[in-house]
């Protein structure tokens, strides 16, 4: 069966219609992060791993920001942290509501209660730059109290090929750029 598809006759014998439309996402620009690091401190704070420019191609692009992130910690804390334009000096996307005197973030690890152990973050957040100038963004992270966040490994860090606790994984960070028409924020 060849030719324009218009109703089911043709899907059920495998063929696919195209989509209408087309051209939602303009770009796409991913940065794979297989370095381990660290970072201490009690606020968050420049993941440079993570550094990427970016430049949309029109000015009123939305842009999703989504991160995977592996990481340990030193001690029994938690992980939190941004996305961060580095160029503008400014927090990208959404943050928790404000409250008394509690840092603002959009994502949080789990605690753990060993240096031995390591979990994945994934989240995302929506952006709308206004320009088609290239701007530098990045992450900011860091562990609660005096723990010491570590990216791609966990706080031991054992030399063990046998166990997988030791293993070390790998992290991404993802800008995808949409049409205006395509995408509405509320």
């Amino acid at each position: 069966m060849s030719g324009i598809i218009t109703d089911n006759i043709g899907r059920s014998s495998g063929l696919v219609k195209a989509a209408g439309g087309g051209g939602a996402i303009l770009q796409v620009k991913s940065l794979e992060v297989t370095a381990s690091g660290s970072e201490s401190g009690t606020t968050p704070s420049q993941l440079s791993q993570f550094d990427m420019s970016f430049a949309a191609t029109k000015s009123d692009s939305k842009l999703l920001f989504q991160a995977h992130m592996s990481q340990g910690c030193s001690t029994d804390y938690i992980t939190a942290g941004y996305f961060y334009d580095v160029t503008n000096g400014a927090i990208v996307g959404a943050l928790a509501d404000a409250a008394g005197s509690r840092q603002r973030v959009s994502w949080g690890g789990q605690g753990k209660t060993a240096a031995g152990s390591m979990w994945e973050i994934t989240w995302g957040t929506w952006h709308e730059p206004g320009t088609t100038s290239s701007i530098d963004y990045t992450i900011y992270g860091n562990a609660s109290g005096s723990g010491t966040m570590y990216i791609n490994r966990t706080g031991s860090d054992s030399d063990s090929a046998t166990y997988l606790y030791s293993a070390r994984e790998a992290s991404t960070f993802t800008i995808f750029e949409y049409a205006a028409d395509t995408v509405t924020l509320t």
